[in-house]
């Protein structure tokens, strides 16, 4: 059965979402140009009351025009509210301070806090400080005598207009509207941190688990290692120690059995250095370091235990390897090693190691891939090998690639061959 492939997701084009936006913006403007047009008689000297025949009707003055022109472009900022609202609210400014309504610098306030919620506090003080000069403009100069007239006259009343009903008004009506949009804008933006803490400490929470889980998977494997491994290499290591008293110091067996008892103690020693690592990654240490100091014993030993060796080992610097570089190169060696007793006991296995900080590290190992068989020794060599799954291959391809480096691994015109470069790392 043939899966089809995914169809791609269809968007919505970006014109057709901002259409909506657009229009509304459209609609404020108009709306705004309007009020704001018929706001002009509300500024000194811009209409004038003119009675013909007992009809009575109000004509913009030449001084009125330039108002209302000035209204219209004033409020063509509000196409640009919300990349560039500092501008609505200057032009905003400049109407209220004429003697126009508020609108736009309300509309300029509100894009304005969206876009800079930390300037909340600095906008809420200019606002006050415009409402001031209103009221103060509306008591003192007859700019007031409109818009106190309309709100406080009664046509069938032969009085004076209530002037000082009209900056109260405003003052209440503009300046509720500003602490609640300064009380709105904060409650808004406490929510959006709230909301923020919330999420960080979720993901903290789920990170925190997920370590558990980790540590309890790692602790786990610890103690497997520790029961199933610990016990079997102290008995290989106490049955060598005894073959080796029995057998003496000087004849083969001995030597022999002082090597296996040696490469268990290391071997334990890696192994109780890995379960403090898998116990507590962050502190402990391996108890036997793998080291480029450590190559050349790792190779004698390996020859002590009865495996015939060739090796060329070239190490300069090691004081000034980087960590990784230090152990990854150790750990290649011993692989490869490891691998070259395991498929051909008993042949020789060339060694070739050449670390500098100029050239890196280059590693190669390479063995016959059919040992020859000369004898019962070699036989009984062959036999007390174990066998293996294929994941130190696997472990060196990765080392290298951890490290950027290249490596080749596999059969070739009759031999196994490891052969594993790395670029130098300078210790941090």
């Amino acid at each position: 059965m043939t899966t089809p492939a995914p169809v791609a997701p269809t968007a919505t084009p970006r014109g057709l979402r901002r259409a909506p936006a657009a229009v509304g913006t459209i609609v404020l403007m108009i709306v705004g140009m309007m009020l704001d047009v018929c706001a002009v008689a509300n500024v000194p000297g811009g209409a004038t009351l003119v009675t013909e025949a007992d009809e009575s009707t109000v004509r913009i003055t030449g001084f009125g025009t330039v108002l209302a022109l000035l209204a219209i472009a004033a409020w063509i900022t509000v196409l640009w509210r919300s990349s560039a609202p500092l501008l609505v609210v200057i032009a905003g400014g400049v109407l209220a301070v004429i003697g126009m309504s508020y609108l736009l610098f309300l509309v300029g306030a509100v894009a304005f806090v969206r876009r800079h919620p930390q300037h909340t506090r600095r906008l809420g003080i200019i606002g006050g400080i415009l409402l001031v000069l209103f009221a103060l403009r509306e008591v003192l100069t007859p700019w007031g005598g409109a818009l106190s007239w309309f709100l406080t006259t009664d046509a069938s009343a032969d009085r004076e207009p209530g002037w000082m009903l009209a900056p109260f008004v405003c003052v209440v009506v503009f300046g509720g509207g500003a602490v609640l949009l300064v009380l709105l804008t904060r409650t808004r933006a406490r929510v959006a941190q709230s909301d923020l803490r919330a999420e960080s400490e979720i993901r903290r929470a789920d990170a925190l688990a997920e370590q558990a889980v980790r540590q309890a998977e790692r602790e786990r494997i610890a103690r497997d290692m520790h029961d199933a491994l610990a016990h079997r290499l102290s008995v290989v290591s106490l049955h060598a120690g005894a073959l080796e008293a029995v057998a003496g110091a000087s004849g083969d067996a001995g030597v022999i059995a002082r090597t296996v008892r040696e490469q268990t103690h290391a071997a334990l020693q890696d192994m109780r250095g890995l379960i403090g690592d898998l116990r507590s990654p962050h502190h402990a240490a391996p108890a036997a370091p793998a080291t480029l100091r450590a190559v050349g014993s790792l190779v004698a030993g390996v020859r002590a235990g009865g495996q015939n060796l060739t090796s060329l080992i070239m190490i300069e610097s090691p004081e000034r390897a980087g960590a990784l570089f230090d152990s990854a190169v150790y750990r290649i060696v011993q692989e490869s090693l490891t691998n070259a007793i395991k498929h051909a006991p008993g042949a020789t296995v060339d060694v070739f190691v050449q670390v500098s900080p100029d050239a890196g590290a280059r590693v190669r190992v390479t063995n016959p891939l059919a040992a020859p068989s000369t004898g019962s020794a070699d036989a009984a060599l062959a036999a007390s090998v174990v066998p293996g799954g294929g994941n130190g291959i696997v472990g060196m391809r990765e080392r290298a690639a951890a490290l950027g480096g290249q490596s080749w691994i596999g059969s070739h015109e009759g031999e196994f061959i490891v052969d594993i470069s790395l670029p130098w790392q300078e210790r941090g």
